[in-house]
């Protein structure tokens, strides 16, 4: 729920919708849009049911030069949907009904305005859902197939995406690098890019929006027991990082080799030594896991398999809250593993 309170702030900005265009839509499409016109639907037009339906928000803006909007429907999501394309196909019908109903300006010469549908996924595993409406009805022949409902939406997948596959100083970019932060030093640089970015676009409150979920962010990387003191801007954010990234590895590693000798000491003495390095291996595993991902466990598990020297084990751990990326952490210690 806070995810979604995040990102319904951030979306609130016409600069993120408009970078979200910018994202989605091909050169060609793109300059047939107006991105000034970029205006969010009122609430007149939409009911209070629709809202509570569909949670997320509703945006308008011109074709051209001509009286004819495109309505830019967003969805956020956590988590994968099968029925997906029905929510949206859904939505959608919803939304052309109040349109209706309260003769709305979008509305022209008896037309409903076109949607773009747009899904903006950040959950843990791959998106499985289908894309597209006609998929999800039970195959039919030549004569039924005209009669059916055909919706696709946009879905981008911000856990992961290559930021580099988005445009050049799109905002996306920073919220995918966000999504796909492991350490501070992640965060930092992607704070860099987004104050460069809206130096001189006056955004204070866009700002703001970011600078709350970097903090929320943050907490999660902090060390336990550390808190991230509340971020008032983009600037305020990249120091609080800045001062705190020299710090926060050294006290993962203390906290990391004390709890991995204790157990190990306390295994040692009443299971005997070998279950005590076993259970050094087994927390080094974890924090690898928590640290990367689960392969970059799997493969530490391997290198640590003939390792038995508790000391060994300690400048194991060393590396892994020093590196910056998986890669770098299995090369430190298989040279053979690509960095």
């Amino acid at each position: 729920m806070l995810h979604d309170e995040n990102y319904k702030r951030l979306f609130a900005s016409p600069l993120m919708v408009q970078d979200v265009l910018r994202a989605c839509l091909p050169a060609q499409r793109l300059a047939a849009v107006d991105l000034t016109s970029l205006d969010k639907l009122s609430t007149e037009y939409v009911s209070d049911e629709l809202l509570k339906r569909h949670g997320d928000t509703v945006w308008r803006l011109r074709l051209g030069r001509r009286e004819v909007y495109l309505l830019v429907l967003l969805e956020f999501q956590s988590e994968d949907d099968d029925w997906m394309a029905l929510r949206i196909l859904t939505y959608s019908g919803l939304l052309y009904q109040e349109l209706v109903r309260n003769r709305a300006p979008v509305v022209a010469a008896e037309r409903l305005p076109p949607v773009l549908p747009v899904v903006l996924y950040n959950g843990a595993k791959p998106w499985t859902g289908r894309y597209e409406m006609r998929t999800l009805v039970a195959p039919t022949g030549p004569w039924l197939a005209p009669y059916q409902p055909a919706q696709r939406y946009w879905l981008l997948d911000l856990r992961r995406v290559a930021a580099e596959d988005l445009p050049y100083r799109n905002l996306l970019r920073a919220v995918a690098r966000l999504e796909q932060s492991r350490s501070p030093r992640d965060m930092v640089r992607t704070v860099y890019a987004l104050r460069r970015w809206l130096r001189y676009r006056g955004a204070e409150e866009l700002q703001r929006a970011f600078a709350d979920w970097i903090g929320q962010l943050a907490e999660r990387l902090a060390p336990a027991g550390v808190e991230v003191p509340p971020l008032r801007n983009l600037e305020e954010a990249q120091m609080s990082l800045v001062e705190r990234v020299a710090e926060w590895p050294k006290q993962w590693l203390r906290e990391g080799r004390e709890q991995g000798l204790a157990e190990g000491r306390e295994l040692g003495r009443e299971q005997g030594l070998t279950e005590g390095v076993d259970q050094q291996r087994a927390l080094l595993c974890r924090q690898a896991e928590a640290r990367f991902d689960a392969a970059t466990a799997a493969r530490l598990a391997e290198l640590l398999a003939p390792v038995a020297d508790p000391e060994r084990l300690a400048e194991v751990g060393d590396r892994l809250v020093r590196c910056a990326t998986a890669a770098e952490f299995l090369s430190s210690l298989d040279p053979a593993s690509p960095s």
